[in-house]
């Protein structure tokens, strides 16, 4: 994404930003506003750890997990293994089992919008975690 684009994207993210009144809504029009600051840092070489793990995907983590290990690939990112362990654990990719509270949101959130719990549980763990926080805030005011 060349310069250009990334400024105008950023501008309509801001815009968006001053008229949405949802704070769901808002956190995630902040969430990709940082996303592309990030991006355009990246172009500058002015990243910081955050985001640089802004910046990683799952699928990247998951094809750099085939040949190294985490102690490996916080390296190779130039980020701390614990950051790295933080983020891992934001997007759901410990290996641990879920939590039983949060097996709970995933049924729950399948059953009432109508999709799979595979689809559900591959989500980030706080995105499970804010869908299901609407959910119940939605049921609350029903």
């Amino acid at each position: 994404m060349d310069r250009q684009l990334l400024k105008e994207k950023q501008i309509q993210l801001i815009f968006q930003l001053e008229q949405e009144e949802n704070r769901f809504i808002r956190k995630r029009l902040i969430e990709e506003l940082e996303y592309f600051e990030a991006l355009g840092d990246r172009e500058k070489g002015l990243l910081t750890a955050e985001q640089k793990l802004l910046i990683l995907t799952p699928s990247e983590y998951r094809e750099y997990k085939k040949t190294k290990s985490d102690v490996q690939i916080s390296k190779l990112i130039g980020v701390s293994r614990s950051s790295l362990a933080d983020w891992k654990r934001k997007k759901g990719l410990n290996r641990k089992k879920r939590q039983s509270v949060q097996r709970e949101m995933i049924e729950v959130l399948a059953f009432h919008l109508d999709k799979s719990e595979e689809e559900i549980g591959s989500l980030p763990a706080s995105a499970i975690e804010c869908q299901y926080e609407a959910f119940v805030i939605n049921e609350s005011h029903n």
